[in-house]
């Protein structure tokens, strides 16, 4: 079985080392600060992103970091696109479904590798374009994250192959002002109309991945950053599936706007998203 590249592998350390920190502050938080309304920020975010940003910086100096706490860091044709917390709402009252995402962007290239880390679960995601998307549990991973570039105990992820709407589960979010702005709400609406089911669970990196993993046929979002969705972007292609922004253009990680699909049941999706209005840029 092929191998994950070494700036994969110094990827997923760095993710590792901030899920130490997630676990050490989980539900043991003194405070949650607010950027905005309903936008939380605690100690573990801060304290996550300065970790992962250490260990990237020590192994790739001409390297740019573009994190959610810190903003950007450096310059250069390769940027790390860091969430050092992805869903922190989740994880301030004490929710455990949470994750680090970790993203390469090249200059050319686009996103050239991505990895998440579902420390509480225990879960790990990591993908390379071109050469696919994997999955493993923590428990079946060797202690060192060093060791973790053979891909023996990970599993080869897959969308799955369910074609119609009315059989499809699918994941969203809301932006933090949703009260005011009613982002998405038309489209979450439309969709449920139309699906199985539609979740909200908090965190667009892990629902990205449950798309990856076959668990539900779709994701879509008005207005999270790149941090938030690079990794899980990659994700689903390099399983199989097809991304794009809402009006089916082609999908970047700073467009703000994001569907992700097991690809067969895209163009629906596209077409039940298009009857409504908000945040179609």
């Amino acid at each position: 079985m092929p191998s994950l590249s070494s700036t994969a592998v110094t990827a997923l350390r760095a993710a590792h080392a901030a899920a130490d920190v997630q676990r050490r502050f989980f539900r043991r938080l003194e405070r949650v600060d607010y950027k905005g309304p309903n936008n939380p920020v605690t100690e573990a975010d801060r304290t996550a992103e300065e970790t992962i940003a250490g260990i990237l910086r020590e192994a790739y100096p001409s390297d740019a970091i573009l994190g959610e706490e810190g903003g950007l860091r450096g310059g250069g044709s390769r940027r790390w696109l860091v969430d050092p917390l992805d869903g922190t709402t989740n994880y301030a009252r004490g929710i455990p479904w949470f994750a680090v995402s970790i993203a390469l962007e090249e200059e050319q290239a686009g996103v050239a590798l991505g990895v998440i880390l579902n420390p509480i679960i225990g879960e790990v995601y990591a993908t390379e374009r071109g050469r696919g998307a994997f999955g493993a549990a923590l428990a079946a991973l060797p202690a060192d994250p060093a060791a973790w570039g053979d891909l023996t105990p990970w599993r080869r992820l897959h969308v799955s192959a369910i074609s119609t709407l009315r059989d499809a589960g699918f994941v969203t979010g809301f932006p933090s002002d949703v009260g005011e702005t009613r982002v998405n709400l038309d489209h979450f609406v439309d969709v449920r109309l139309e699906a199985s089911t539609v979740r909200s669970i908090g965190s667009a990196a892990l629902g990205l991945a449950q798309v990856a993993e076959g668990h539900l046929e779709g994701y879509w979002e008005i207005g999270p950053k790149a941090w938030d969705f690079g990794a899980g972007m990659l994700l689903v292609e390099e399983a199989g599936g097809r991304t794009s922004d809402l009006r089916g253009r082609p999908a970047t990680p700073g467009a703000g706007q994001l569907v992700a699909t097991n690809g067969v049941i895209h163009d629906a999706l596209l077409a039940v998203l298009g009857r409504g209005r908000s945040g179609l840029g």
